[in-house]
């Protein structure tokens, strides 16, 4: 079992961010502290929510007052998603950095989530403090096709530029969600070392909200206890079977 720092948003409804990454962490077994960047009433794809953003200060307030404890002392590991400003990316740089000195084989995930379907939907200045203070810590990356795209600065539109930009970026793995394969379905790329994969399934007339989250946390989660190679298709294989419930299946073809 490993500890985990997650850093996302939290809803009230619907899983996502940290309610859909922390419950796939802990069914891997793993100890989860989790922190929210802020808390929704629900997904805003279903119409504007109540929320409160957690103000950074008050953010950095809670990590100091639990690594005051000894709480982080022991991390194995670290999931950033959904952050509601630039200040708040900036000072959980700085717990992450620090996390690394004391554990240089801290594994830190970072979800940069900041758009899709072709623009930002956070501020710029958001997206541009992820960019340039958290993908740098980054061990592992997940970004969908857009984000990868606009952090590398370069069009990704099939596997070939997906694994350029993804070694532009730099992180030591990348885990690209989103991808068009075909027609008929999309395609999650792992590219690691000198590898990628890429594994395909079809496109559903429905997908649920959070699968992005469910995604990076079921891979931080096998990642903690496997190699790329073996993690990659545990955690595609977590994924399937979540969104085959949610739609009602009891399968769904993931190659």
């Amino acid at each position: 079992m490993a500890k985990v720092l997650s850093i996302s948003s939290q809803v009230v409804w619907g899983p996502v961010g940290n309610t859909a990454a922390v419950p796939v962490l802990q069914a891997c077994g793993h100890e989860v502290l989790q922190v929210p960047t802020i808390l929704l009433s629900h997904h805003p794809g279903h119409g504007r929510p109540a929320a409160q953003r957690t103000d950074a200060a008050f953010l950095a307030a809670l990590l100091e007052s639990v690594a005051g404890k000894g709480g982080l002392s022991d991390c194995d590991g670290v999931l950033t998603g959904y952050f509601a400003s630039a200040e708040q990316v900036v000072m959980v740089a700085r717990v992450i950095a620090n996390l690394q000195q004391e554990n240089p084989a801290l594994q830190v995930l970072v979800d940069p989530v900041m758009g899709d379907g072709g623009s930002l939907y956070v501020a710029e200045e958001i997206a541009m403090a992820i960019r340039d203070q958290l993908v740098p810590l980054a061990s592992i990356l997940t970004p969908n096709v857009f984000e990868l795209a606009w952090l590398a600065g370069e069009p990704v539109t099939d596997e070939e530029t997906a694994q350029d930009a993804a070694r532009r970026v730099g992180s030591p793995e990348t885990l690209v969600t989103s991808l068009p394969v075909d027609d008929n379905h999309l395609g999650t790329l792992l590219v690691h070392d000198h590898h990628a994969t890429l594994s395909t399934a079809q496109k559903l007339p429905r997908v649920p909200h959070g699968t992005g989250d469910f995604l990076a946390g079921a891979y931080l989660g096998e990642r903690l206890l496997t190699p790329p190679a073996n993690a990659f298709p545990a955690a595609m294989a977590r994924l399937n079977r979540a969104i085959a419930a949610s739609a009602g299946q009891s399968w769904l073809k993931i190659n």
